[in-house]
């Protein structure tokens, strides 16, 4: 897709815009003689700019979608990878949760309890002979007139060609308010003091979990944390799946439609994000990495 389409939806965005413009323009001035008083014209140019708006939104939608596709696409097909921007299998949120990487009462993509929940974004591909998906997340929570962000970031998923033992999550530190146990897992001492004052760990198998949690492993999760402008990371091995949240900006989106498609800080700002993707699965993956011997 070339630059036309969004010059076309920035030209049509103008010349409807600008009728709608002018017939609020002679709308406010109408009612305001007509009322002799401003609140009507000023409700009019609110609904007027609202119309302008929302006429764009419409407009540019399709072609940012088609240009997240082609930019994100085009980088991922490129080293092998698949992507879209339309997550059409949902992760099971409930699985997720009972391992405490989630919080509770998240049904999948569907408004339940007050609570609802989003994802968009999908990469997923091979690494070193290991299966790696990653989807964007969002999940909210209802207040007294809106709703609020209780989550946005990355869901993970490593599979290893090797099953574990047990199960191990590792979590963030909550101080005092941490448990001896976790459900059926018993809490684990981490070796690193370092590591013992951000997270709070818990395994049914004390002798793998020590082997998979070792000083390199926890440094290599701190910094993937960092690499994605991340925080909150927290992790877990599972049958043979190593699962990762992580908190994050949205990401791998097209940037303003004001711009140039061809403007290179466009292109820089999506390779950099699918950059610090490939960072972690190539880090966490590659040949020698203890954890998978």
């Amino acid at each position: 897709m070339g630059d036309g389409a969004r010059r076309q939806a920035l030209r049509k965005t103008a010349i409807f815009g600008g009728l709608i413009a002018i017939l609020t323009i002679f709308g406010a001035v109408y009612l305001a003689r007509l009322k002799g008083e401003a609140q009507p014209s000023i409700i009019t140019a609110f609904i007027g700019f609202g119309a302008i708006a929302a006429l764009y939104s419409r407009l540019i939608k399709g072609v940012r979608g088609e240009t997240k596709e082609k930019i994100v696409g085009s980088i991922c097909s490129y080293i092998g990878w698949q992507f879209k921007a339309e997550v059409t299998e949902m992760p099971d949120l409930d699985y997720w949760s009972d391992l405490g990487l989630l919080p509770k009462g998240h049904k999948d993509g569907n408004v339940f309890g007050g609570k609802r929940s989003s994802f968009e974004d999908q990469i997923w591909g091979e690494a070193h002979g290991a299966q790696f998906n990653s989807v964007e997340v969002h999940l909210e929570r209802k207040g007294d007139k809106s709703w609020h962000t209780v989550l946005r970031g990355q869901m993970m998923t490593l599979t290893f060609p090797r099953k574990f033992l047990g199960r191990t999550v590792v979590l963030r530190d909550k101080g005092f308010l941490q448990g001896k146990k976790k459900g059926d897992m018993k809490r684990v001492g981490l070796v690193d003091p370092v590591f013992e004052k951000i997270f709070e760990a818990y395994s049914t198998d004390q002798v793998e979990s020590r082997y998979l949690l070792d000083p390199v492993f926890m440094q290599k999760l701190i910094e993937l944390e960092r690499s994605v402008d991340g925080k909150n990371i927290r992790f877990g091995f599972v049958d043979e799946q190593l699962l990762i949240v992580v908190e994050t900006p949205n990401r791998f989106e097209a940037g303003s439609m004001l711009k140039p498609l061809t403007m290179p800080d466009r292109t820089q700002k999506i390779l950099d994000e699918i950059g610090a993707i490939y960072d972690i699965v190539d880090g966490l993956m590659k040949p020698g990495h203890s954890n998978q011997s």
